[in-house]
């Protein structure tokens, strides 16, 4: 089956965003956890949390990415009833004066990327037009490597990444909030935070709950043989 690529035109990225966010967040939850868990002091608490992505990081940003994707399309795929079938193809960057962006990748069956760009073309066309006008209008700074006439576009079957990803801007504006992607996303991160410990760490972690299980055992059998 024939895939099409497209560039997601809004993801926020894995630096300085909801997600880095997220991912202190549950970082620090988890080492006050096993530091209330295990009476563990202040100190072994914040070297805990500090140890967290020392490893298996990359691992867990693309099960992010997996599950990002399968869900970015929900509501897209709500108002069209065009079933894509996202996946998750690659994370890129582009560094800019400013700072480095990651670039996001999916990919779909190429005949359901031309019903969605048929849909829009139909439904949304205007709309578009003046996506297209804000976004690759040039200015001081920017040279755009496209026209910002949608007429001069040409054939759908001849669109790139790009510029699939920038009709997917019609659906969005700036107030959206993709509940599903944040439980997803978050879910992931809580599965998974702790193979990003040291093995030391985690074989420390793993000791204190053993230590843990045995004194409730212990306890158990007193409190039968009492």
């Amino acid at each position: 089956m024939q895939k099409t690529i497209i560039e997601l035109p809004n993801f926020e990225g894995f630096n300085y965003s909801w997600i880095d966010a997220e991912f202190d967040n549950i970082a620090q939850y988890e080492s006050e956890y096993f530091a209330e868990e295990y009476n563990l002091d202040d100190e072994k608490k914040e070297e805990i949390r500090d140890n967290y992505f020392s490893q298996n990081f990359e691992e867990l940003k693309e099960e992010i990415c997996k599950v990002y994707a399968q869900n970015y399309f929900n509501d897209i795929e709500f108002e069209t009833n065009v079933e894509l079938n996202a996946e998750f193809e690659s994370l890129g960057s582009q560094q800019t004066w400013l700072c480095r962006l990651d670039r996001f990748f999916v990919e779909v069956p190429t005949n359901k990327a031309q019903s969605l760009l048929k849909w829009i073309l139909t439904n949304r066309y205007e709309e578009l037009k003046e996506i297209v006008r804000d976004r690759f209008t040039s200015r001081d700074g920017y040279v755009p490597h496209y026209s910002k006439n949608l007429n001069d576009w040409g054939k759908i079957s001849t669109w790139d990444h790009n510029q699939i990803g920038t009709a997917l801007l019609v659906f969005f504006d700036d107030n959206d909030f993709n509940y599903d992607i944040h439980e997803r996303v978050s879910e992931v991160i809580y599965g998974q935070i702790f193979n990003t410990l040291s093995d030391e760490m985690q074989e420390f972690l793993n000791k204190e709950y053993d230590k843990k299980e045995a004194e409730k055992a212990q306890l158990e059998l007193f409190t039968l043989n009492s």
